[in-house]
């Protein structure tokens, strides 16, 4: 059976459990500049790329070099940190495997930047698993869905043959925006909250086979 389809991967909070450590991470450097950063703030914008993090953490537009700055700071922090400090979730390599196994093709579409991405992966020795890597640090972050069609361009597949698989809002508007389909799984917002999703779970361990296949024939 020929799959004419493509995985996209939401890379945080889908693949790896990196939530708490990118909050650390912030709210280590925004506390350096003077800002509080609670756990609110960080949940409401969790998916995006750090340009929109940054804006709404310190509720205004930063100068260049301190948006420069502060990304910098935060990247170095969070990577020298990940080494044991990050985990799977569950379900995650089991449906890595069995994608690659059926013949998907799979990405990676994360707002993260390649450094994080990259080191994440090589943490759990992942990258074999994907056929591209795309981080959209440097283009418009989700919900715009910039990121998820270069992924697909990499591919080689049209978006309306690609499933995305996010946990954050943005991510699932911006996958919907781009043409594409779109599971989602409860690790940072409600299941209740991913009404528009193609598919919502709870977690990947719900996730099924007659799913994935009701989905290519939709």
């Amino acid at each position: 059976m020929t799959i004419p389809f493509s995985i996209l991967w939401d890379l945080d909070g889908v693949i790896v459990d990196s939530g708490e450590l990118h909050y650390q991470s912030f709210k280590a450097i925004f506390e350096e500049y003077g800002y509080d950063y609670p756990y609110s703030t960080f949940i409401e914008s969790f998916g995006r790329n750090n340009d929109s993090v940054i804006e709404r953490a310190i509720n205004h537009k930063p100068s260049r070099q301190m948006k420069e700055d502060i990304e910098k700071r935060k990247e170095e922090w969070y990577c020298q940190h990940i080494h044991q400090n990050l985990q799977m979730f569950p379900g995650a390599l089991h449906w890595l495997t069995w994608f690659k196994f059926k013949g998907f093709s799979q990405a990676i579409a994360s707002s993260a930047p390649m450094e994080n991405i990259t080191r994440s992966l090589d943490e759990f020795q992942l990258g074999n698993f994907f056929d591209a890597i795309i981080s959209g640090c440097r283009i418009p972050g989700k919900p715009d869905p910039k990121v998820f069609l270069r992924a697909a361009a990499a591919l080689e597949t049209p978006p309306s043959r690609c499933i995305v698989i996010e946990d954050s809002l943005a991510g699932m508007q911006g996958a919907l925006a781009g043409g594409m389909k779109c599971i989602t799984v409860a690790t940072t917002h409600p299941r209740s909250s991913f009404g528009q999703a193609s598919l919502a779970l709870e977690r990947l361990t719900d996730l099924t086979e007659e799913q994935i296949y009701r989905l290519t024939q939709t």
